[in-house]
């Protein structure tokens, strides 16, 4: 026995549906464990234990100033594409401590983005003004 035109239709429009939100599912969960790959193979080629970073400022498209760490001393640096200087010899008392955000991994965001925490607008139940 057939089914009447209307409950099929309606049938395969709900399967295509779920087959399309299944796709986006495996394609986010295939994007996050592509960049945890990623980020533990980057983090491994970036991991010196006496030469870090600790601020930039770009000053133009191809200039800047750094704050750099080396070998346990404290430098401001002056980068171009021609050259790269050091300024100054810094104090390591004198420099404020970034506060640092609080880390959240993917599965985190992506949990508290489903949940409607994450206000990437700016608009959520707290910022309303007497509205609904």
């Amino acid at each position: 026995m057939r089914l009447p035109w209307r409950l099929s239709y309606g049938f395969s429009d709900t399967l295509q549906l779920v087959l399309e939100l299944l796709a986006v599912v495996f394609l986010l969960w295939l994007c996050y464990r592509l960049s945890k790959y990623i980020s533990k193979r980057a983090g491994g080629m970036a991991g010196s234990n006496n030469i870090r970073i600790l601020e930039r400022v770009s000053l133009a498209q191809d200039k800047g100033l750094a704050i750099a760490e080396i070998c346990g001393s404290v430098y401001l640096l002056s980068f171009s594409n021609e050259r790269v200087e050091i300024l100054k010899e810094l104090d390591k008392t004198l420099l404020k401590q970034a506060k640092s955000a609080p880390q959240q991994n993917f599965m985190e965001a992506l949990n508290s983005a489903l949940k409607g925490k994450w206000g990437l607008t700016g608009y959520d139940r707290k910022n309303r003004k007497g509205g609904l």
